[in-house]
């Protein structure tokens, strides 16, 4: 019995933390971290203030953890997984999509991270380290892959791997954070075929 309640109660412990951290990604998204007190994020979540302390001591570690929680792209080591086999030509559509639709699904911690993480190095600093630089070094692995296997052209993996993410962030910005889904809409499947494109085959004409 001792050990049943002691789960129940790690469940319920955790399903508190996704509650407030829920709450907190919708109301930095909508007013800011700076502008949001922690009366304000608790009442978002439907808890008194008292309680949020007990799982967030303050709410710089409430933003950590957040991002922590809602990655960019939760998925991306599924992702690379399931195409490690696939050769450039295949895996490398398949890989656009799986990550376009994930970002925009995340459009809220986009919108988090610009606000509050890139714009403040400290912060812009342990996120690259503890997320962007794992993820980055995930892809530049598959990359890395097929160019010793003579399917792609040689380069720095790393650098490869960056500029696909590169292009699918820039997209994001503009087209869900910006505007331009209003004011110039693109398709879905004209963003994942226009980056799959440029970045298999390059933009430039043979010559």
């Amino acid at each position: 019995m001792p050990r049943v309640a002691a789960a129940r109660h790690d469940q319920y412990a955790e399903a508190r933390r996704d509650q407030i951290l829920e709450a907190a990604l919708h109301l930095f998204s909508r007013k800011g971290f700076a502008e949001s007190s922690v009366d304000e994020i608790a009442a978002e979540a439907g808890l008194g203030k008292a309680t949020l302390y007990l799982y967030f001591p303050s709410k710089e570690v409430l933003l950590q953890k957040l991002v922590d929680r809602y990655r960019l792209v939760p998925d991306v080591a599924e992702m690379v997984e399931a195409i490690r086999d696939r050769p450039p030509a295949s895996g490398i559509p398949v890989l656009v999509e799986g990550i376009w639709r994930q970002i925009k699904e995340q459009k809220e911690v986009a919108h988090v991270l610009v606000r509050e993480i890139f714009s403040n190095p400290r912060r812009a600093r342990l996120y690259t380290e503890q997320i962007r630089l794992p993820g980055r070094n995930l892809l530049a692995s598959y990359f890395e892959t097929w160019i010793k296997r003579g399917k792609l052209k040689r380069g720095d993996p790393a650098v490869m791997a960056q500029c696909l993410f590169g292009m699918l962030w820039y997209f994001l910005q503009s087209q869900e954070l910006m505007g331009g889904k209003e004011l110039a809409p693109l398709s879905d499947d004209t963003i994942c075929s226009a980056v799959t494109r440029i970045f298999l085959e390059g933009a430039a004409t043979g010559r």
